[in-house]
């Protein structure tokens, strides 16, 4: 009984200084949201210009390059791989998503990734259609989205 009034005591007095997981909360500035919202507007004025794998623009794009070129205009510096454009910034939920974030998707084991401009539509370097845009409700990138990241 004694040890067990000792570990029950132990317990009870080790609990407020256990750690716990904090939420943050992260506030958005208006000048974010305009700057994501520009680039969105100047990623749609490089429709058309046609894929090209490894290509990093202005003539030609392949998906990442796209997006580093995209943000490398408005001075953000980016991974030039899907797998690091994967990973930057940090992971948004459908809810949260504005334009400007990058949509990931994951196809046949290789990365796909796009610049959202509104809440339903992305803009990305297609292999067969270059420079285009399409919905993440379609049915081919729903059952291939991965997630949404946000970089700043």
């Amino acid at each position: 009984m004694r040890f067990s009034l000792t570990l029950l005591l132990a317990l009870v007095l080790s609990a407020p200084f256990a750690c716990a997981p904090k939420k943050i909360k992260v506030y958005e500035t208006e000048s974010a949201i305009q700057a994501r919202s520009s680039l969105a507007e100047y990623a749609i004025t490089l429709l058309g210009k046609p894929y090209r794998s490894g290509a990093k623009g202005p003539q030609s794009f392949d998906c990442s390059g796209l997006v580093y070129y995209v943000y490398g205009r408005f001075d953000v510096m980016m991974p030039a791989s899907t797998e690091g454009l994967g990973r930057v910034g940090y992971e948004v939920s459908r809810n949260n998503m504005t334009a400007g974030d990058l949509a990931v998707f994951r196809i046949k084991g290789d990365m796909h990734v796009g610049i959202m401009i509104n809440a339903l539509e992305f803009i990305h370097a297609s292999k067969s259609r270059g420079v285009a845009i399409d919905s993440v409700d379609l049915p081919y990138w729903q059952q291939n989205f991965s997630h949404f990241r946000r970089v700043f």
